[in-house]
């Protein structure tokens, strides 16, 4: 049985010229950067349509230089800051599109549950994959045939996002309330004293 170093070295194989090979095919114009435009051919030839203004917030979001395109080196960086953020707490609009452009190798506008197994293996972990594929597919099972569009994938994926950062949110409001509870176990500690005090006063009403 393959080691979890083998299983994760076998994940991460070609990635890089994976990631390569989708900022090419998102780069039809060949010049070295995405632009709004080449993003809305993208979505067009995938069946996916954006929101008002959602174009140009996924190049926002990641324009480090603010010259309204994203250059090889911040593609790089942006998919890599993303890959290493758990808390999910980065902007993940045009990470996601890349991942689904990264794995729809046939360029077929879906990907399969198979083809997401490596999407999720690198994001979450083996621990989490069987339960990420349920909440993004339904089932973790992989033959099964279920594939995403573009337009689902995405949405699975901010649903996911969206309940991460909840999760994160409630544990920190809840915080005070233990330590709160804390505080009503002190109180409970002074009726004890209390209850001591009475004994006292038996113990003197007996001498």
């Amino acid at each position: 049985m393959a080691s979890a170093a083998a299983r994760e070295r076998y994940a991460r194989k070609n990635e890089a010229e994976d990631l390569r090979r989708a900022f090419t095919a998102l780069d039809s114009k060949a010049d070295g950067q995405l632009d709004p435009e080449e993003l809305h051919a993208v979505f067009s030839s995938l069946g996916h349509k954006p929101k008002r203004g959602e174009v140009d917030d996924l190049i926002w979001e990641v324009d480090e230089d603010c010259d309204g395109c994203i250059s090889w080196a911040e593609f790089q960086r942006l998919y890599h800051r993303c890959r290493q953020d758990s808390a999910g707490t980065e902007p993940r609009g045009l990470f996601n599109v890349v991942e689904f452009v990264m794995h729809d190798r046939a360029g077929a506008g879906a990907i399969s549950l198979e083809e997401a197994l490596r999407i999720m293996y690198l994001r979450y972990g083996r621990a989490e994959l069987d339960a990420k594929l349920e909440e993004v597919f339904g089932t973790s099972d992989l033959n099964s045939g279920k594939t995403l569009t573009l337009t689902e994938f995405l949405a699975c994926l901010h649903q996911n996002q969206v309940k991460q950062l909840l999760n994160r949110t409630t544990s920190h409001k809840y915080k005070p309330a233990t330590a709160a509870g804390g505080g009503g176990g002190s109180g409970g500690g002074g009726g004890g004293g209390g209850s001591g005090g009475s004994g006292g006063g038996s113990g003197g009403g007996r001498g």
